[in-house]
């Protein structure tokens, strides 16, 4: 039986991996199924306005935020799991909090929509795999409802629509 990791952000695309999870699990025994959430640092300038407790706060209500849906999604299929929140750089911190927990494999979904979306996803999926030294499935969320038309005018340059 494996343990799964499954990096959430709240996002439509996040959830689809924890989906693809739950459905695997009813096909085949996991050992154990745990969800992070990374908040990355922030930068100099806002940390100089706030006191750490309050930075911590709120890192801590967005990851709770950001890991609710995940939370519904597993709670709704019956299956026992683990949230854990964390802070730092998000693909070190994923594969560190993988290799904490001992997990076989981390799960992720990088379709978030549009080119450069779908090109910073990859990004972190392969940061994170070069960081874990373990498998890391990437999952391909939902579609986008309408995508976004790049047409060419008259003097051949991309205009959005």
């Amino acid at each position: 039986m494996r343990r799964i990791l499954v990096p959430v952000d709240g996002s439509p695309q996040g959830e689809a991996a924890v989906r693809a999870v739950a459905a695997q699990a009813r096909r085949e025994p996991i050992a154990a199924i745990h969800l992070v959430n990374v908040q990355p640092p922030l930068g100099r300038y806002i940390t100089r306005f706030f006191d750490r407790r309050t930075i911590r706060e709120f890192q801590r209500d967005e990851g709770a935020r950001c890991v609710a849906g995940a939370r519904r999604i597993l709670d709704n299929a019956g299956l026992p799991f683990q949230a854990h929140l964390r802070t730092g750089r998000v693909a070190r911190t994923i594969a560190e909090t993988a290799a904490v927990l001992c997990v076989d494999e981390i799960v992720m979904s990088p379709a978030e929509g549009g080119f450069l979306g779908n090109l910073r996803i990859w990004l972190l999926v392969s940061a994170v795999r070069r960081h874990a030294g373990i498998p890391v499935v990437a999952v391909m969320g939902p579609e986008r409802v309408a995508p976004i038309e790049f047409p060419v005018d008259r003097l051949g340059s991309t205009v959005p629509r």
